[in-house]
């Protein structure tokens, strides 16, 4: 069965409360950390992490697109993250990190941006707990699907398969519920959706849906 993680970037922050109750249901919620210089943009930190811990939320899923990420996960896994991904790009010792993540008591997972190949992790596959594959280039939400990008779901399915690796494929940007189920089947495991859930009719919905996928 498919997981969902539903994306608050696109949430109507003025009802965080209420936004987050119409997505109860899904298996994770997703938060974009940004910091306008690693991506061209600025979101969310410690502050809306703290204002999520007084209101009940599925477990939290934080991307850190940020420079540095090692100085803050300490903090976002104290406040409650239960997965923390983090870039390929620029970050060298990308081993330390992911341990430093897992002994903290959080998934690790690694994040591939829609240029960057999957070579880039196959030395980290056989530690990580999960790969993030970028449908778009981070940043913004609402922006249109790649569909070059997930391609790498399949190379990413193949060598969990051939290795008997226990990692979970992540997929964010453009999904929705039309390439949903091609996602699924390729060998995504968790669906990140932003748009597609919190500007639909009906949220709980989408989410009933995405959960009910099968590969």
């Amino acid at each position: 069965m498919a997981k969902i993680s539903p994306s608050i970037l696109a949430a109507d922050l003025a009802n965080l409360s209420d936004e987050v109750s119409r997505v109860g249901e899904a298996d994770l919620l997703h938060i974009d950390v940004m910091d306008g210089l690693f991506v061209p943009n600025i979101t969310f930190g410690i502050p809306l992490m703290e204002a999520l811990g007084r209101i009940d939320h599925p477990p939290l899923d934080v991307h850190l697109m940020i420079h540095d990420p090692a100085r803050y996960i300490e903090d976002y896994i104290s406040l409650g993250a239960v997965n923390v991904h983090v870039h390929v790009e620029g970050n060298y010792h990308l081993h330390r990190l992911i341990t430093s993540i897992k002994e903290q008591g959080a998934g690790a997972f690694v994040v591939l941006n829609p240029s960057t190949p999957v070579g880039a992790v196959e030395e980290v596959l056989s530690i990580v707990d999960g790969i993030l594959v970028m449908t778009v280039n981070p940043g913004f939400t609402g922006q249109k699907f790649i569909p070059e990008a997930s391609l790498k779901i399949d190379r990413l399915h193949a060598i969990r398969e051939a290795e008997g690796y226990g990692y979970e494929i992540a997929v964010d940007g453009g999904v929705n519920l039309s390439n949903a189920p091609d996602l699924v089947k390729r060998g995504a495991d968790i669906l990140i959706m932003g748009a597609a859930v919190f500007r639909a009719e009906s949220p709980e919905e989408v989410v009933r849906s995405v959960k009910g996928l099968k590969r």
